[in-house]
């Protein structure tokens, strides 16, 4: 009987989705274990600069990983949709003079993490704002999940900015 390599390709991805959203949830029970918020904001980053590049159209993994963001979000706390709001503000206003400025590339990839971080507290705390909530200090735990993802980054996304 012949082996379908789709179908083993599609078991791969779909046990890779299942896998990462449960390891979102452990991480919400332990403190050790960062929520890759960061990992995922770079991810899309690189994914649309891919995409400008190669005028190529959004897949699943574009889809993917912005819904993945948002149940992050959710679990950790922040507002609705503020990793959108940040990574829109983040793509289109500071991305390119990032880009044009920074030549060292494995900084670049690092100042993305820091990025998704900072500023989706920033667009929570401005939404919790208006909203006259409490709003969301930065504790030293978001500086280290930020630390250990850039790490990470650093390793899934070697050579792929350019």
């Amino acid at each position: 009987m012949q082996r379908n390599s789709i179908n083993s390709q599609s078991l791969r991805f779909n046990l890779f989705c299942i896998s990462i959203v449960v390891y979102e949830i452990f991480s919400i029970t332990s403190v050790f274990l960062p929520s890759l918020i960061g990992v995922f904001f770079a991810y899309l980053v690189i994914l649309k600069d891919e995409l400008d590049r190669t005028l190529g159209v959004k897949d699943k993994r574009w889809y993917l990983s912005l819904a993945f963001l948002i149940f992050a979000e959710q679990l950790n706390g922040f507002e609705f949709c503020s990793v959108i709001l940040a990574w829109l503000f983040f793509y289109y206003l500071i991305n390119d003079w990032l880009k044009t400025n920074i030549k060292w590339r494995k900084l670049l990839i690092t100042i993305y993490v820091f990025s998704g971080y900072i500023i989706t507290l920033a667009m929570s705390n401005i939404v919790l704002y208006v909203l006259n909530q409490p709003r969301m200090k930065l504790d030293y735990e978001y500086l280290l999940y930020a630390i250990i993802e850039s790490l990470i980054a650093l390793v899934i996304f070697r050579g792929r900015i350019l």
